[in-house]
């Protein structure tokens, strides 16, 4: 197996963020995010009060299920080296994805924002079949 250097990582990197912005259309995207099995969990607040379904909440749970199936598939081809670069600029991409999540109103806007919400968001692991 070829092993990559830096400057492959980041032209993967750069591949990858290039993916994201060709987005399919919007009812594609929230099929795809239900098949992800993303969960989410009310921590605090009343989740019944949110629209979970808005679009930016959507497109910006797709691009995480995105990201997480990027990094499941290359992480593992890297030498310990790369490793650490990888996951750097991964951290960075992560970081951004839950500030921007952290930035929509998920409110129903008919119905007046009266408490905090927060929420948990984790993909539901997947089940080993066993002989």
């Amino acid at each position: 197996m070829k092993k990559r250097t830096d400057k492959d990582i980041l032209d993967l990197i750069s591949d990858f963020k290039k993916s994201l912005d060709k987005k399919p259309p919007f009812t594609e995207m929230y099929e795809e995010v239900q098949m992800m099995k993303f969960k989410v969990r009310p921590i605090q607040g009343d989740l019944s009060a949110v629209n979970l379904n808005n679009e930016q909440f959507v497109k910006t749970l797709w691009s995480l299920g995105k990201l997480d199936e990027f990094f499941q598939k290359e992480f593992y081809r890297l030498t310990a080296k790369n490793k650490d670069l990888f996951m750097k600029v991964f951290d960075d991409i992560y970081a951004k994805y839950q500030q921007d999540l952290n930035r929509i109103n998920l409110h129903w806007e008919r119905i007046p924002r009266q408490s905090l919400l927060e929420v948990e968001i984790f993909k539901e692991a997947k089940k080993k079949k066993t002989n």
